[in-house]
C-alpha cells in the first residue's frame, strides 16, 4: 500500500513501454477517478498483457489493495472484513492485511489459523517490501499473538517458510528493529514427564530442522513451566525438560555447544489481549522451551 500517487506513478511509467498497454488509458482514468469496480475489471486484462509492464500492474494492484484494506477498518463485520482483507492480499502482500487477519482469528479463537497469519505477517515484515512502515511496538505485539497462538492452537502449525525457502514465522526472532531474547516454541511433555507430546515432538522437530538449516555454533535452552506446584518442582522439571531436549538436538545430529538453563515460573509470559492472567490459557502459553541461537 504505497504512498505514490497516481499522477506520479503515471508520469513515471509513460517514460517506458507502459504506455503500449492497450488498457493503459482506461486503468489509468479508472484509479485517477477512484473507480474501483472499473480498475478491478480491468486489473484482470492488464494482469496478462505482455505489454503492460509489471510497474504499471503493481500501481494499479496498489490501488486496488488500499481501496480493499479501507473497507476492512471501516466495516464492523468480521466477515466483510475478512472478505476485504482476503482482497487487499489478493492485489498485494502487506504484513498488516496478515496481521489483520490473524486478529479476526484470534478474537474467533482460531488459534491455528491466527498462528499462520500472524507468522506470514511476520515474513513480510521482514523480507517483504520495506516501504510497508511498521512501529517497533506493533511487530513485538503481532510476535507476542503469534506465539501465544501457537501455544493455544490444538493442531500443530506449520511455520511458514521464507522467500529463501527456510523456516519463518516465529523462528525469525529478528525482524526490522524488533528483536526477541529468546524465541518460544511450544514443545509440550506428557504430564509430569521429560517424554514429548504429540505436539511437543512436531515442534522439537521443527527447532531441529531449523538448528541444522542454521549451524549456529551453540544455542541454549530455556525450560518454562506454568506457575502450578511448588518452585523447587518447577525449576527441577524445567531443567530435566530442557535437558530432555538437548539430548534429542544432539542425536539429530546437531554438534554445536548446547546450554540449558532451568527458569520454572520465574519467566511468566505476559497475557496477550483476551487472555486473562492466571487462566488455564495463560498457563498454557507459559509451558514452553525458549531458545536462542548464536
Amino acid at each position: 500500500m504505497k504512498n505514490l500517487t497516481a499522477l506520479t506513478v503515471t508520469a513515471l511509467v509513460l517514460t517506458g513501454p507502459a504506455y503500449a498497454c492497450g488498457s493503459y488509458d482506461a486503468a489509468v482514468t479508472a484509479v485517477q477517478g477512484g473507480d474501483r469496480d472499473a480498475a478491478a475489471s480491468l486489473f484482470e486484462t492488464i494482469a496478462t498483457d505482455a505489454d503492460c509492464t509489471a510497474d504499471f500492474i503493481e500501481w494499479v494492484g496498489d490501488y486496488l489493495a488500499r481501496e480493499a484494506f479501507a473497507v476492512s477498518l471501516t466495516n464492523a463485520d468480521p466477515a466483510t472484513k475478512r472478505a476485504a482483507l482476503e482482497e487487499a492480499l489478493g492485489y498485494e502482500k502487506h504484513w498488516r492485511s496478515y496481521a489483520g487477519l490473524g486478529r479476526l482469528d484470534w478474537d474467533a479463537k482460531d488459534y491455528a489459523t491466527a498462528a499462520r497469519n500472524f507468522q506470514l505477517a511476520l515474513n513480510e515484515l521482514a523480507e517483504g517490501d520495506q516501504t510497508h512502515a511498521a512501529e517497533t511496538g506493533e511487530i513485538a505485539e503481532i510476535y507476542q499473538l503469534a506465539s501465544a497462538a501457537l501455544a493455544l492452537s490444538d493442531t500443530v502449525v506449520e511455520m511458514p517458510v521464507t522467500r529463501s525457502g527456510t523456516p519463518g514465522g516465529v523462528l525469525t526472532g529478528k525482524v526490522r528493529g524488533f528483536e526477541v531474547e529468546e524465541i518460544p516454541l511450544p514443545i509440550t511433555f506428557e504430564y509430569n514427564s521429560v517424554k514429548f507430546d504429540a505436539a511437543g515432538l512436531d515442534y522439537a522437530n521443527a527447532l531441529v530442522n531449523h538448528l541444522l538449516t542454521i549451524n549456529p555454533k551453540s544455542v541454549n535452552l530455556g525450560g518454562h513451566t506454568d506457575p502450578v506446584g511448588g518452585e523447587e518442582f518447577n525449576i527441577a522439571l524445567s531443567e530435566a525438560r530442557a535437558e530432555a531436549l538437548a539430548d534429542y538436538i544432539r542425536a539429530a545430529g546437531y554438534q554445536g555447544e548446547i546450554i540449558t538453563t532451568a527458569y520454572g515460573e520465574s519467566r511468566l509470559p505476559a497475557p496477550p489481549m483476551g487472555i486473562r492472567e492466571g487462566s488455564e490459557e495463560h498457563h498454557r502459553i507459559a509451558r514452553r522451551v525458549s531458545f536462542a541461537a548464536q
